[in-house]
């Protein structure tokens, strides 16, 4: 079980350069946690798609569909104090405070590729990379054969 914030959820939903990841990291914790915030953010996400024609309005309620689906029942919110310390405390906003407490009052990480909030919050915001396991390179090894002396 983990946070992701709205971009996490994008990049699994809409095609971009982090989709890949944004898969493996569903593929490791299918269990995603968001605040009801999500949606604002997520729909405002779409509409900025369909507004440079990356996605057509059917596309977009589609895809919102799918996602809403799926996240609905996984909601869940923090509480306004500590939205509200966060905010004051680290300076951060309040949208992104909802994310980082949900993490934190769940004792889960929140994903996100959001640097600020993983410089602020290191314990708790991690991304995509961090959260993945570390690809193990593969090191291949051939089969020793004897020396052989020249004959002369």
């Amino acid at each position: 079980m983990i946070v992701v914030d709205s971009n996490i959820i994008a990049a699994r939903n809409l095609t971009s350069s982090l989709t890949s990841k944004a898969e493996q990291v569903e593929r490791k914790d299918p269990v995603w946690i968001v605040p009801t915030l999500w949606r604002y953010e997520f729909q405002n996400i779409l509409a900025t798609a369909m507004k440079v024609r990356q996605i057509t309005p059917e596309d977009a309620f589609e895809i919102w569909q799918r996602v809403v689906d799926v996240l609905a029942e996984n909601e869940s919110e923090p509480s306004p104090g500590k939205v509200l310390d966060l905010v004051a405390r680290y300076g951060i906003t309040s949208y992104d405070a909802q994310f980082i407490a949900l993490a934190m009052e769940m004792g889960i990480p929140c994903v996100t590729e959001d640097r600020a909030l993983r410089e602020r919050f290191p314990g708790v915001a991690v991304s995509m990379d961090d959260f993945l396991p570390p690809l193990i390179p593969r090191t291949i090894r051939e089969r020793r054969l004897p020396y052989r002396s020249r004959k002369t």
